[in-house]
């Protein structure tokens, strides 16, 4: 069972749930305890660990999926390319049924508001018109803000309905979280992970950032700043607590500020834990079927802030000594410590750098998101955080609006300010096309494993350049006596990666709406 982080636990309501068998409509709608019920089987919505997330990154320059035919690895290839009866990203059916539930309460929270004090229903509405907000955000994120918009419940069988416009789909999104800010309670009013007026402003954020309605972005991110938000920081930590901001237990919670939306397991939760299990390395007991490319592990800077280089003498001969905090939070790496024992990835070793599955194919493991604490070869329930949202991101957010609105001293004080809690150098910039180079980066580092990279890069309209007729590269250690030298190869082999430019913009309507829906046509460049 899914706990306190999705909001599964309530300490106010008033009277016990009714037990039943089954529950009509007037039970459902009979009491806040059974409206609190009702409003957590929306929390999937946001919910989970970082599992998809990852599949996502793997799918770009950040992370390589150890296993040759696994789906991302055939995506990448042009193997399984994008196409209206296949598409890895597809959720036209998924985000319609949410957006359909979404609308079936809000209509039957309406006809039962008089069993409700005003506040109640207020707030659960909110709530709802949030969720409602996610799953349209989830298909205008996809489909070029073009799909079937429900803003009410439709009429029961309908086949044909034809697709809205991508302002009317940003606009009902915008006036849904407007809506939720104004009516969802404080973070200090509610149990870790409820819905927050912090959680709806920061969405809005993430949501206008996506719609290029920079003003409205920067807005909402200004609104959670106010609220109190702040990155977390501990400076008795290495990496001033970076990496303890992801081995946040639900069991000994990290009290801090960062988190605005968030989902976590409890200890007795009945469902296993497979996170660990499927990437860890294999002295741990792992599958190991994901490994972060060396195109992202050149991107972490030194301590002070000097770019990596290959090139650089001292640098090859010691890659892995003087990086920036976040790099030692995130990977695992030839000679590293990790669980007490050193971990080696040369050629041949147990965790050693091989093509082919079952280990890395990279030279390197991921270290963030996993849980430090499970013994190795026995992987057990955990009880780690997922964040949806954190003000990392937020930060990053308004730096990129600000920087659109030609604004370049707010963007790079933003910037910076995540910059300095990894002990890093301010950097500068004189112009928007210099910043953005920046902020690229910094989004690529602070958020890596978190699921951004693969949207950010179709948003930026990189795809072709980044992702396109190119081969992601690892690193081989090649152990001689009691030293190592690196060689950096391919870890794409002989094959180059396909990305198409059309992938940018939207992707195809699905052929099964297509053949039931006689106002909706396929998309032009998708014919």
């Amino acid at each position: 069972m899914l706990l306190v982080s999705a909001g599964f636990t309530v300490t106010s309501c008033n009277t016990d749930p009714e037990l039943t068998s089954s529950y009509p409509e007037d039970v459902a709608w009979s009491n806040e305890t059974n409206l609190r019920l009702n409003l957590n089987g929306f929390y999937s919505l946001i919910g989970g660990y970082y599992s998809g997330k990852v599949g996502d990154d793997a799918c770009t320059d950040l992370l390589k999926m150890n296993n040759v035919n696994d789906d991302a690895n055939l995506f990448a290839f042009g193997t399984t390319p994008i196409t209206p009866q296949s598409n890895r990203w597809n959720n036209w059916s998924n985000g319609h049924t949410w957006q359909i539930s979404c609308c079936r309460f809000l209509r039957d929270l309406e006809a039962h508001k008089a069993n409700f004090k005003e506040e109640v229903a207020l707030e659960a509405e909110a709530e709802v018109r949030f969720f409602r907000a996610v799953a349209n955000f989830n298909l205008a994120s996809r489909y070029g803000g073009q799909y079937i918009l429900y803003k009410e419940l439709p009429p029961l069988g309908e086949k044909s309905h034809p697709l809205c416009e991508p302002e009317e789909s940003w606009d009902f999104i915008a006036e849904d979280l407007d809506f939720a800010s104004k009516y969802l309670p404080e973070k200090d009013q509610v149990p870790a992970g409820r819905l927050t007026k912090g959680a709806a402003y920061a969405f809005k954020a993430r949501c206008m950032l996506y719609a290029k309605r920079w003003k409205d972005a920067s807005d909402a991110c200004l609104k959670v700043k106010e609220l109190g938000y702040s990155l977390y920081k501990n400076p008795s930590r290495p990496d001033n607590g970076y990496g303890e901001l992801f081995s946040n237990r639900r069991s000994s919670p990290l009290v801090n500020n960062e988190s605005i939306i968030e989902w976590g397991h409890s200890y007795d939760d009945k469902m296993f834990y497979s996170f660990d299990y499927f990437y860890c390395p294999p002295s741990d007991g792992g599958y190991a079927e994901v490994s972060p490319t060396e195109n992202l592990v050149s991107a972490y800077e030194m301590a002070d802030g000097t770019p990596f280089d290959w090139n650089n003498p001292k640098m090859a001969a010691d890659p892995y000594t003087g990086r920036e905090p976040r790099f030692y939070a995130s990977i695992l790496y030839n000679g590293c410590t990790w669980k007490g024992e050193k971990l080696y990835t040369y050629e041949g070793s147990r965790d050693g750098y091989a093509v082919g599955g079952g280990t890395t194919c990279t030279g390197y493991y991921m270290r963030k998101l996993f849980d430090e604490e499970i013994p190795k070869n026995k992987m057990t329930p955990t009880d780690l955080t997922f964040y949806f949202m954190r003000y990392a991101e937020v930060l990053l957010i308004y730096a990129e609006a600000m920087a659109e609105q030609d604004n370049l001293k707010e963007a790079l004080s933003a910037l910076n300010e995540v910059r300095d809690r990894a002990k890093l150098p301010a950097v500068e910039a004189s112009n928007k096309t210099e910043f953005m180079k920046l902020l690229r980066h910094e989004r690529m580092i602070e958020l890596a494993f978190e699921g951004h990279r693969f949207w950010d890069i179709r948003r930026w309209g990189l795809g072709t350049t980044l992702l396109n007729g190119v081969s992601m590269k690892g690193v081989k250690p090649i152990k001689e006596g009691d030293h190592f030298t690196y060689q950096v190869v391919s870890c794409d082999g002989a094959k180059t990666r396909v990305y198409l430019e059309k992938y940018n913009k939207r992707f195809p309507i699905p052929l099964a709406e297509i053949q039931q829906n006689v106002e909706v046509a396929q998309f032009d460049e998708w014919k």
